[in-house]
């Protein structure tokens, strides 16, 4: 339901459409929560089905129509609720398949569990890279918020940068243990 809350939470600012979700997700929270554009259209019809957003279709000439979905009062209840006690989260587990096979990566030659940590490692800094518009994002989508809520915001991208900092310096020191003994 954690992706049901996060809609709740962007339409809690503003209203927006399925398309506008699809962007503030990729442009802010991504790093902890991903969200594929069908899965979030399949929320939002369930959402709507509960009572908790509203839809209202806008035509357009040179475009297709779009719905622009609002959050409801029921909706923001459900969301303040849940910002307030939330459902029991555990901050401290996840999943991860990528640790999963380095746990067991002692089955091949070091040097292909190398490879492996050095595409990691690789890809950490890309995503680096592409968390340097956040900052812009943040100035963008917070605009016309208070500086007491866009605050929360950059914690969560301070979070995110140093978390794939210490993955890049964790695969970086796995990289040369591998290569030590090899």
């Amino acid at each position: 339901m954690s992706l049901a809350f996060g809609i709740l939470g962007f339409l809690n600012y503003k209203p927006m459409s399925g398309y506008d979700l699809v962007k503030a997700f990729d442009s802010s929270v991504e790093f902890f929560w991903h969200a594929q554009n069908s899965h979030i259209y399949l929320e939002l019809k369930k959402l709507e089905k509960q009572g908790y957003i509203s839809g209202e279709t806008v035509m357009q000439e040179d475009r297709p129509n779009k719905r622009i979905y609002s959050i409801t009062e029921s909706g923001r209840e459900k969301f303040l609720d849940w910002l307030a006690k939330g459902e029991g989260e555990d901050a401290l587990h996840f999943k991860s398949a990528f640790l999963m096979k380095v746990f067991f990566s002692g089955n091949m030659p070091p040097a292909q569990s190398a490879a492996m940590l050095r595409q990691f490692k690789v890809q950490c800094e890309s995503y680096l890279r592409k968390m340097e518009a956040i900052p812009e994002s943040i100035d963008s989508y917070g605009s016309d918020k208070e500086a007491y809520q866009t605050m929360y915001w950059q914690f969560t991208a301070d979070f995110g940068r140093r978390l794939i900092e210490t993955f890049i310096a964790w695969a970086g020191q796995c990289i040369e243990t591998l290569e030590a003994i090899s």
